[in-house]
């Protein structure tokens, strides 16, 4: 930065807004007369240009500056009206359609609503006897103050307080089921039973025994360390984002909402398989994350909206993939995008969340009793559900035996079943 290209009331502001509210200097290319800023936290003032300069020539660059405007905007996600802080002693204040004009000297700002929003902004400005000397002092202080701001951010990096808590919790949960898992299947030497014993997804259990459960636990239960470890990295990645956005329940809520949706829609239109794994949760977190885009304007951001392009056709091919279950990513998805629009705080979506409610709840209602009117499936493989009731008889659990006998009964003969007729 050439800080003799600038006015010393300009850096002085640049100083203020800098180490006092945030704001980070936009560069843009062959622009030697105008200080861009912008802060995507400030819902008011997201984006600050300083100027000196008169009036007319203000006005003759008009073009050039809305163009400018709009590319910072889409980098704040906002549109809020340009705010112009102009230090010329000769500048007016001007109101547009466009942009607000507001002179600044030292001591003096006639706009009560920017003073009230920037505290002091005032007396950021101020006569110095030697200017050089001041031009030093502003690009030593923002100099040690960017260092410090980046030494910051990398203590937060590694801070426990910055770790996404509910994703976290989650994963550990999983990596807990996934050594239970692992010990099941080591010790019933099959992956298979393992996958039953431990809460997977089968639809055969859930007509004949009426085994629901399953919708959730088999969420969180995976068997192959790589499908973990795949599952645990888009978990963490994306519920780091959604945790800013959502509290601990409603985190909760969509994850296993989701996981319930996705394995639903897999009942209902899917054969009879086995399934687990956590997609379904991670799908419903994705849905709600891009309600949240939308709803703060984010996906408007070019950088933004490429990062999540590139997401969502990675799913869409990860999805169409052999042995991976599409339906479920679509349930997740689609009910992360109901409660994202339930849990939105957006104003202007009072009535959408009210209709949208009332949708997701007939959805719910209908897939629910979609769900009981299922009372036959056909079966998947003899060997699996007769080696299932073997092993459960084996362990002693008599009466849970019985229940999987009387059940299967129904699709398999006594001979399939490896039961011996009773004389």
């Amino acid at each position: 930065m050439n800080n003799q290209s600038w006015g010393l009331y300009m850096l002085q502001l640049l100083e203020y807004f800098v180490e006092n509210h945030q704001y980070q200097v936009v560069t843009i290319r062959n622009n030697h007369k105008d200080l861009w800023l912008m802060n995507a936290q400030n819902e008011k003032y997201p984006v600050i240009l300083l100027v000196e300069d008169i009036d007319q020539s203000l006005l003759s660059r008009q073009d050039y500056i809305m163009r400018v405007y709009r590319l910072v905007s889409q980098m704040t996600g906002r549109s809020e009206p340009l705010w112009i802080l102009n230090s010329n002693p000769d500048a007016s204040a001007m109101s547009t359609a466009l942009f607000t004009q507001v002179r600044i000297q030292p001591g003096e700002c006639l706009d009560e609503a920017l003073k009230d929003a920037f505290p002091n902004v005032e007396t950021a400005l101020h006569e110095v006897e030697n200017k050089d000397e001041e031009y030093a002092r502003i690009t030593k202080s923002l100099g040690e103050f960017q260092k410090k701001a980046l030494e910051q951010r990398r203590k937060e990096a590694f801070s426990w307080k910055t770790l996404p808590k509910m994703s976290v919790g989650v994963i550990a949960f999983c990596i807990a089921i996934w050594l239970i898992a692992l010990g099941v299947s080591n010790y019933l030497e099959s992956d298979l039973l393992a996958a039953l014993f431990c809460g997977a997804y089968y639809k055969m259990n859930v007509v004949s025994l009426h085994e629901f459960w399953r919708f959730l636990t088999a969420g969180f239960l995976h068997l192959d360390f790589i499908h973990l470890l795949c599952n645990m990295t888009a978990l963490y990645v994306i519920g780091k984002v959604c945790e800013k956005s959502f509290n601990h329940v409603q985190y909760l809520v969509i994850m296993i909402a989701s996981i319930i949706m996705g394995n639903l829609f897999v009942f209902l239109t899917a054969g009879n398989m086995i399934c687990l794994g956590i997609s379904g949760g991670i799908f419903g977190l994705l849905g709600a994350l891009l309600v949240t885009l939308f709803a703060n304007g984010s996906i408007r951001n070019p950088m933004v909206k490429a990062s999540v392009f590139r997401l969502i056709m990675i799913n869409v091919m990860i999805s169409l993939l052999p042995g991976i279950s599409l339906f479920s990513h679509l349930g997740g998805l689609c009910c992360g995008i109901f409660l994202g629009i339930v849990f939105s705080n957006v104003e202007k979506w009072k009535n959408l969340r009210v209709h949208v409610t009332i949708c997701f709840a007939l959805l719910v209602a209908a897939s629910g009793l979609m769900a009981v009117k299922v009372n036959w499936v056909e079966p998947l493989n003899k060997d699996v559900d007769r080696s299932f009731l073997t092993t459960v008889r084996n362990l002693g659990w008599n009466d849970y035996a019985k229940r999987i006998q009387n059940a299967y009964l129904h699709y398999y003969s006594q001979e399939d079943l490896g039961i011996t007729p009773s004389k």
